[in-house]
């Protein structure tokens, strides 16, 4: 499939290189120009002149209209058998080449301006990019085959059964996940990757600290030639070993490849004695100390190790800008013409969110059913809900509809990336119904409540009975439209013991039992375009200026100000302190403060004190107002990780902080890691990616990152 799919790659010439490199050498911006080679799988020569078409399309339109494009063009010229084939993402793909490798155009919805591809200049007022045209393989070969069975295999699940969605968030991460797996191998040092040591940073317990004192005796074996004991001192490293090696190997005249690169291994063992660390640091010297036994290493030459070779079939790269968007000014409604318009800015809906529940079916009913229920809507950021919406209560059955519509209290263009649209079906207590909707939930105190409220319902005169969860703004950033149909979880009972109900509260996965399962319908509005997240609100800002206040709005806390604002912004005051309240909503009455430049650089200095505060500080935020959230990132982006505490980075982690540049800051704290941090981290760091709102993420790219560069992580996984 990889010599199948990969077309050998010309490089075009004059190349710029980014899209901003490409801005500031000249070429309009406003026009992009594609030449799009036609290749068919079966034939790779380079030397073979293939038919290609040329054309000019503007530069905010999406890879679908380069594909329509493409389709209509090649009809007019009549060199394609096929043009109308051209349309369809799975009978063919557009690739471009970027150094050695070759990349896939994926995502139907990707603008063309944010394709990473390499720009050139001719003698057109426009930038030119070259692209090819490939039948995509039908059928997977035998070596994908056998590779695919041994995937299930070791992870114990077939992932291809739930990947039939090209654009599905598992298969769509799976191919963005490809690009970092690869680079990781690509650089790999093959040999320190094999010999990779379990060394520890922790100091020699009290108990071994005698040992530092004296010699510890070691043997080292060289295959069946050798064998010899020396007394060394702990404070050794291995290279001071093999130095002695080579000494006695040229005193008793033994015959070695003296050229050959020599690695010390435990012996009867897969472990190894590397690097720069002293003997006390490897956990297996410690080991010997602790048991009062001899060391017995073996000197075995490099070439002799395993061979590090991964080969595997995959599947070409996939653009690293896909899921992302242009900023919201080249996204903007204003002063465009219909024909202009390929897709909408989320922050140009200024509509209330709303869903129209059409109702609920149940194939078998449960054993003791109640006599009425109502669904409960809820928009959830992490682990709070910050506005919930009920319906009017109805007798239970197999099947019950309502169609009406739920508005809640939050503007589309408030939701944040990582909100979900939560639906519980819930019992009515027989003397008290449900309000239809929450008063005022976006600016009531107890609108922003935890996850772990709900289990108080269990208590009370209602109870849960079944959940799930819906991305509101999917993988690609894209806003979720029309009618849905989920299938729903059971609420587990107290008596269960649901250890891991909040994670999996936060899921947004379906119950896969769908003939067995309760399912819910709804219906979510229908727009004429794609409604999308843009970046960032214009090019400009990346200057990382703060644009507005840093806390909520001043008509919600004016009143509560008791403070002097400079006072309050200073390190030396109450900035990062918790608040005097119980409990903090999301618009709660927070102090406001006039943030200013010199104000957040004086917090940036100093912000070494405040980083156990950190996480509080950030459950203040609105994250609802956008402003604000740009004023956090600006300064979460000044932060050194390196002055947060491990375990502030980890709370940073939890399920309260699902925003992405939080977690990213969290995420480079890890980075600095040892290995034996790792390894003690490690379980609980695989078990937060159950709360990532998405698969892709810093965290699950990090842990790839480190099992690929660390056998001792890799082990772990597997």
């Amino acid at each position: 499939m990889a010599a199948a799919v990969f077309p050998n790659q010309t490089a075009p010439p004059h190349c710029v290189g980014s899209p901003t490199e490409m801005r500031t050498q000249g070429g309009s911006e406003n026009n992009l120009k594609f030449i799009c080679e036609f290749r068919p799988d079966e034939d790779n020569s380079v030397n073979r002149d293939f038919e290609s078409v040329t054309v000019i399309l503007p530069a905010q339109c999406s890879i679908s209209q380069l594909r329509l494009r493409i389709c209509m063009k090649a009809q007019e010229q009549n060199c394609h058998p096929d043009p109308f084939a051209i349309l369809d993402p799975e009978k063919y793909i557009l690739l471009y080449a970027r150094g050695d490798d070759w990349y896939e155009a994926h995502d139907d919805c990707q603008i063309i301006r944010t394709l990473d591809i390499p720009w050139s200049h001719d003698d057109s007022p426009c930038l030119v990019a070259h692209i090819v045209a490939k039948p995509l393989v039908a059928g997977d070969s035998e070596q994908k085959k056998n590779q695919q069975e041994c995937l299930t295999y070791l992870i114990g699940h077939d992932l291809d059964n739930e990947a039939s969605d090209r654009l599905g968030e598992l298969t769509f991460t799976r191919r963005k996940l490809a690009s970092p797996r690869r680079l990781e191998l690509r650089n790999r040092d093959k040999v320190l990757y094999a010999t990779e040591p379990w060394v520890t940073q922790a100091p020699i317990p009290n108990e071994l600290e005698e040992w530092l004192n004296r010699k510890l005796c070691l043997t080292l074996h060289y295959m069946s030639k050798i064998s010899f004991s020396i007394q060394v001192d702990l404070k050794a490293t291995p290279d001071v070993l093999l130095e002695v090696f080579r000494r006695v190997m040229a005193d008793q005249r033994v015959e070695y490849n003296s050229s050959e690169e020599l690695v010390l291994k435990v012996s009867g063992r897969e472990e190894f004695l590397s690097g720069e660390n002293c003997l006390c640091d490897f956990l297996w010297v410690r080991q010997c100390l602790k048991a009062n036994q001899d060391l017995h290493l073996s000197v075995v030459p490099v070439s002799q190790l395993a061979a590090d070779t991964v080969r595997f079939v995959d599947w070409p790269l996939v653009d690293g800008f896909s899921g992302q968007f242009s900023s919201h000014d080249d996204l903007s409604l204003l002063g465009k013409d219909l024909d202009d318009i390929f897709m909408i800015s989320l922050w140009d809906c200024n509509r209330k969110f709303r869903v129209k529940l059409l109702g609920f079916d149940i194939p078998q009913l449960p054993n003791k059913p109640p006599q009425s229920v109502y669904v409960e809507a809820s928009i959830l950021y992490g682990g709070k809900v910050l506005c919930s919406v009920s319906s009017l209560p109805k007798l239970f059955g197999d099947e019950v509809l309502w169609n009406e519509w739920l508005e809640f209290d939050i503007l589309l263009r408030d939701l944040p990336r990582g909100v979900k649209l939560s639906f519980t079906i819930n019992t009515c207590a027989s003397d008290v119904s449900p309000t239809t909707k929450d008063p005022k939930p976006g600016l009531s105190r107890d609108s922003k409540v935890s996850l772990n409220k709900h289990t108080d319902t269990q208590k009370g005169k209602t109870k849960i009975l079944y959940f799930v969860n819906l991305l509101l703004i999917d993988h690609r950033s894209v806003l979720s439209q029309g009618p849905y149909t989920l299938h729903m979880w059971s609420y587990p009972d107290l008596e269960d013991g649901a250890i891991t109900y909040q994670a999996d509260k936060l899921s947004s996965a379906t119950n896969p039992h769908i003939d067995e399962s309760m399912a819910i319908s709804f219906l979510l509005d229908r727009y004429s375009f794609p409604v999308v997240l843009p970046n960032t609100f214009s090019h400009n800002d990346g200057s990382g200026s703060p644009t507005s206040d840093l806390f909520p709005d001043k008509s919600t806390s004016s009143t509560q100000c008791t403070s002097p604002i400079t006072d309050s912004l200073s390190p030396h005051g109450q900035f990062l302190l918790p608040p005097k309240t119980e409990r903090v909503s999301l618009r709660s009455p927070s102090p406001v403060f006039n943030t200013k430049r010199d104000y957040l650089k004086r917090f940036r200095e100093e912000s070494v004190q405040y980083g156990s505060n950190l996480p509080h500080f950030l459950r203040n935020i609105n994250w609802l107002d956008r402003r604000v959230v740009e004023d956090v990132h600006w300064l979460l982006g000044l932060w050194d990780p390196g002055e947060l505490d491990v375990h502030v980075a980890l709370e940073l982690l939890s399920m309260d902080f699902p925003d992405e540049i939080v977690r990213k800051l969290a995420v480079r704290r890890l980075e600095s890691l040892p290995n034996d941090d790792v390894l003690k981290y490690l379980l609980q760091l695989v078990q937060t990616l159950k709360v990532e709102p998405y698969h892709d993420s810093f965290l699950a790219r990090y842990l790839i990152q480190r099992a690929l560069r660390v056998s001792h992580v890799t082990s772990r996984f597997t």
